[in-house]
């Protein structure tokens, strides 16, 4: 039950926190989430203008045109279940599963 403690130990820190550093823990996290998004676009960008442009002869996309490509391809095919709080949510049905059955939790998965 590790997890189930992490999180509610979270969410009293972040009660705990002024309103100014839940505003800092915020603002970083959107500087992050553009920063991130900005060197995923310019990886699309470039690997496309080097090889797809080169070898099949595209168009060459801009920044922007590579951001909204990237946005494209992980809506199309990220799956829900590849997300990290999916597998958490999953682990915690196994392991309820398995504690209802009467067998121990080693924490391996076989």
């Amino acid at each position: 039950m590790f997890h189930a403690e992490a999180m509610r130990a979270g969410r009293r820190r972040w009660k705990e926190m002024s309103p100014g550093k839940r505003a800092l823990v915020i603002a970083r996290w959107i500087v992050t989430v553009a920063a991130v998004m900005a060197l995923a676009g310019l990886a699309v960008m470039l690997l496309w203008n080097r090889i797809m442009a080169g070898i099949f002869g595209l168009p060459a996309l801009g920044f922007w045109d590579a951001i909204g490509l990237y946005i494209l391809v992980k809506l199309l095919f990220s799956g829900r279940g590849s997300s990290f709080f999916a597998r958490m949510r999953m682990r915690r049905f196994m392991r309820d599963k398995m504690a209802k059955r009467g067998e121990p939790d080693d924490g391996s998965i076989d």
